[in-house]
């Protein structure tokens, strides 16, 4: 899959050059116990939940002004601001978005395991990327930055059923007004040090915004 300006470009025979950007989001989610799910299930049984679950996520994801980066195992990836440029708006519509994903796991039925709540963790970044075509054969496109770094391992030191935010995304998020944020506090990140995240935690109503 390529964003459709892209595709365009190298179907007329264009070459897709590589593109900065000075501010985007990058949301990324797992499922938690995913390997342990998987040593209790067949492969069969591990396709057909990832297929149903991301078909759920794809339909969501389309009411947003995002574009699916990848998915590898368990992990989807998501980005806003890129390769359409959207001012600040790609932290709101990211926010949003991860929001609507994390709630529709509340009621997701695991296809082999009816009982058994499936949950996945996510964690958002915003920052400046850098996006581009990768391959010939089955072309890809890729994002490259620490960007992409930071808001893997806002996922990856977050919690179950929680958004993790970066102190950036947090900033934008305030701009919007829109969202409720509760600080985290400081957390060791590999390869960053102490940083001060914030978890994402719903919407603000009328009454307190």
């Amino acid at each position: 899959m390529l964003p459709k300006q892209v595709a365009d470009d190298l179907r007329q025979g264009k070459h897709a050059q590589a593109q900065s950007y000075l501010s985007a989001t990058i949301f990324f989610s797992d499922i938690v116990g995913f390997t342990q799910l998987s040593s209790s299930s067949t492969p069969y049984q591990v396709v057909d939940l990832l297929n149903k679950l991301y078909t759920t996520f794809d339909e969501i994801i389309d009411n947003y002004d995002v574009y699916k980066v990848e998915t590898i195992g368990d992990a989807y990836m998501v980005v806003s601001g890129v390769p359409k440029e959207n001012g600040i708006l790609h932290a709101g519509e990211i926010a949003s978005m991860a929001l609507d994903l994390v709630d529709v796991c509340k009621t997701f039925k695991i296809p082999h395991k009816p009982n058994t709540l499936l949950k996945i963790r996510a964690g958002i970044h915003s920052g400046a990327v850098v996006a581009g075509v990768v391959g010939t054969k089955m072309p890809r496109y890729c994002l490259f930055g620490d960007t992409v770094n930071m808001a893997s391992r806002m996922e990856s030191t977050s919690e179950a059923l929680k958004i993790q935010c970066s102190s950036s995304a947090y900033q934008l998020l305030e701009q919007i007004g829109e969202y409720v944020l509760v600080c985290r506090g400081n957390l060791q990140v590999k390869g960053k040090g102490d940083m001060v995240t914030y978890w994402l935690e719903g919407k603000k109503t009328s009454a307190t915004q």
